[in-house]
């Protein structure tokens, strides 16, 4: 990884990243549960790890790894039960799980990463997307951009079809597509239609949760 890469998740990037943000928080339950519903244990991989907040939050029942840029993120992560002796890039017929949560914008090789996650997987495991934009969105359409985008970080800007296209590709089933804007703790119903109104009309800087901005999608090796 090069040393440019690096320098755009400094110290400052992890901030708010030490369970201290509530509506993080809120967003990991609700992600807890649309995991939940399929798996529950088992030997995990989270992409871009941090400093272990989601997997620590969502009392992972198993083994949790991780893989992650930053050197002081992964001292926290891995006095929080994190290992990072083994990843997707590593192992073979490995894990049961692999999460990328609000990461695969930001890898430079998105599918190569994609692949090397089916390749860790056991028969039947499953990889997740957590918190990812959805190009696919009204916002998007209408504004060319989305909240959770990051310009000099993104390198790929999925959408609830081109993702799971390329899963079904890579020969994964596409399990469960969810758009769960009304369950975000962003999300205000009436003041997001306002603002959206209100940008549509004058083209203002304001960032807020739409219908369909953030998608999260489970799909399953194919056994």
């Amino acid at each position: 990884m090069s040393l440019k890469y690096k320098e755009l998740y400094d110290d400052k990037y992890f901030e708010n990243r030490n369970s201290t943000d509530l509506n993080r928080l809120k967003s990991f339950e609700q992600e807890k549960e649309f995991i939940y519903q399929y798996i529950k244990e088992g030997t995990i991989c989270d992409i871009g790890c941090s400093t272990g907040e989601f997997l620590n939050h969502i009392k992972w029942n198993g083994q949790m790894y991780g893989m992650e840029i930053n050197e002081d993120a992964i001292k926290i992560a891995k006095n929080s039960g994190i290992s990072f002796d083994k990843n997707i890039l590593t192992e073979n017929n490995f894990f049961d799980v692999v999460v990328f949560r609000g990461t695969i914008q930001h890898v430079p090789n998105p599918f190569f990463y994609i692949e090397k996650a089916y390749d860790s997987l056991k028969d039947g495991g499953y990889i997740v997307f957590l918190a990812t934009p959805n190009m696919n969105s009204l916002y998007y359409k209408f504004f060319n951009t989305l909240p959770m985008l990051d310009d000099p970080r993104n390198f790929y800007i999925p959408s609830d079809k081109t993702l799971s296209n390329a899963l079904k590709n890579f020969r994964f089933d596409i399990i469960e597509i969810d758009k769960p804007y009304l369950k975000s703790p962003y999300s205000n119903v009436v003041n997001d239609h306002l603002k959206f109104f209100k940008k549509l009309l004058f083209r203002t800087d304001d960032k807020f949760a739409f219908w369909g901005n953030s998608i999260n999608i489970i799909a399953r090796k194919k056994i």
